[in-house]
């Protein structure tokens, strides 16, 4: 398991180019907050309370597009005009499955209902985003480099938004319907 401090997120966070910080009473809050391990690879962050503008589109503008600058987004408009891509990231504490769940590969959408029995929930684009972007930050490694995760969130023409294949070209952000499947696409789950 990899957990990150507030102090840690702002590192990175300066790293990236990213002005959110967190309120020095939050900081207090988040460093009592006690963190359940869960077996498996996961990745815990805060985010700050103070989170306007911590979202897909303002990402994408303070990282760019540009593959030989990593970590940067795919060059792909088609979310640009989408209301997801402006949710600002909710704050507190994010727990996050660093990798697809074996099990939910070539699942489509509806698979998730089966999460909440486990204590899992679909993440949004933008935690998976940053989950993503903070790991690279500290360690240089791109994570899901060949897989997609579905998300909580939903795109125009009934498609449901997945984040993932982050390599060489960036993070791609895609939208496919529910009833889609593909061998690299899963879910990175969020632990409730």
């Amino acid at each position: 398991m990899i957990s990150l401090t507030s102090d840690e997120v702002e590192r990175r966070f300066g790293i990236l180019g990213i002005p959110s910080r967190f309120a020095g009473e939050e900081k207090i809050e988040l460093a009592t907050t006690a963190v359940v391990e869960r077996p498996g690879d996961v990745f815990v962050f805060p985010t700050p309370k103070a989170n306007s503008g911590l979202n897909i589109l303002n990402l994408r503008r303070l990282l760019g597009t540009d593959p030989s600058r990593q970590p940067s987004f795919f060059d792909h408009p088609w979310y640009l005009d989408e209301p997801f891509a402006q949710e600002d990231c909710d704050p507190g504490w994010h727990c996050l499955y660093k990798n697809v769940l074996l099990d939910s590969l070539s699942q489509p959408l509806d698979y998730a209902s089966s999460l909440k029995s486990r204590g899992l929930e679909l993440a949004s684009a933008v935690e998976i985003t940053l989950m993503l972007f903070l790991h690279y930050a500290g360690t240089k490694e791109q994570l899901l480099q060949k897989k997609h995760t579905w998300c909580r969130n939903r795109a125009s023409m009934n498609r449901w938004v997945t984040v993932g294949a982050f390599g060489r070209n960036g993070l791609f952000v895609s939208g496919h319907p529910p009833e889609f499947s593909s061998r690299g696409l899963g879910i990175c789950a969020k632990i409730t």
